[in-house]
């Protein structure tokens, strides 16, 4: 029987939770960006699949979280919203997106040179804000092969100026937007500076699976949706290579998910 190794440390303060099987060489790896308010331990199951499967799987405390949370939160924007709308807390979501795209080239970089990891088999994965993020990281970095991005949105602008419309039919919040006008435009160049929706033509045909509850509404699936019907062109000559999953679920990332999540890194990474 295999021996599965847990390793917990810090790489250029990166907080990183690493499990892999002893004495593995040239394996695949994959990167596994948590939930806003979770840390590097959410998917430890996650983990141990892909170990079991022959991977090096990586998690990260993303900016702001587990051993990289500060009493304050280090932001280029302040709070301006109604605390009850949750849309400063939405923003700095996406600021840590950004971040964990940082983050995961400079731990590309390190591991890339190491006898255990095959630098060219990296992948990425994710849940809910995780999602967000392996679409970001995989729409930008050439060096991701293969992404399983969960309960995530790939559609940063336009998810946000639906955040904003919806917010403001609400008459107690109606006026507070109007006052925030300037505010809003900046967060709005802000959130398509860093949108992934149409960098990912350029992702095809690489293997990406989207998966999606369809009863989520924290993550509705229309957005996903979107890019999965505009991205089956750019697939046709390769159609196993792009999936829109929709379990029968809400916002959650269970057992099941992480089956076929591993199982798709296994036969197109493995």
């Amino acid at each position: 029987m295999t021996k599965i190794i847990i390793d917990d440390s810090i790489i250029n303060e990166i907080p990183v939770l690493s499990i892999y099987p002893e004495k593995i060489v040239k394996a695949p790896l994959v990167f596994y960006i948590h939930g806003y308010g979770a840390d590097r331990e959410q998917a430890l199951d996650y983990g141990y699949m892909l170990a079991k499967k022959s991977f090096y799987y990586v998690s990260i405390d993303c900016k702001d979280h587990g051993k990289r949370k500060k009493a304050n939160k280090n932001s280029k924007f302040s709070s301006v919203f109604p605390l009850d709308t949750g849309l400063d807390t939405y923003v700095h979501m996406h600021e840590i997106i950004e971040q964990a795209g940082i983050d995961i080239q400079y731990l590309i970089d390190y591991f890339k040179n190491k006898e255990q990891i095959d630098a060219d088999r990296i992948g990425v994965s994710g849940f809910s804000m995780g999602g967000y993020a392996s679409f970001y990281v995989a729409a930008n970095n050439p060096a991701i092969k293969a992404a399983v991005p969960v309960a995530g949105k790939p559609a940063f602008e336009k998810a946000w100026e639906d955040s904003i419309a919806s917010t403001a039919t609400y008459e107690q919040w109606k006026i507070p937007l109007q006052d925030v006008k300037s505010e809003i435009k900046e967060r709005t160049e802000f959130f398509r500076k860093i949108d992934p929706f149409e960098k990912f033509s350029n992702f095809s045909p690489k293997p990406l699976l989207i998966i999606n509850g369809d009863q989520d509404m924290d993550s509705i699936f229309i957005y996903s949706l979107e890019l999965y019907k505009k991205l089956l062109p750019l697939y046709s000559e390769h159609p196993d290579k792009l999936q829109l999953s929709m379990p029968f679920i809400n916002h959650q990332f269970d057992y099941n998910m992480k089956l076929k999540a591993s199982n798709w890194f296994k036969k197109y990474l493995g």
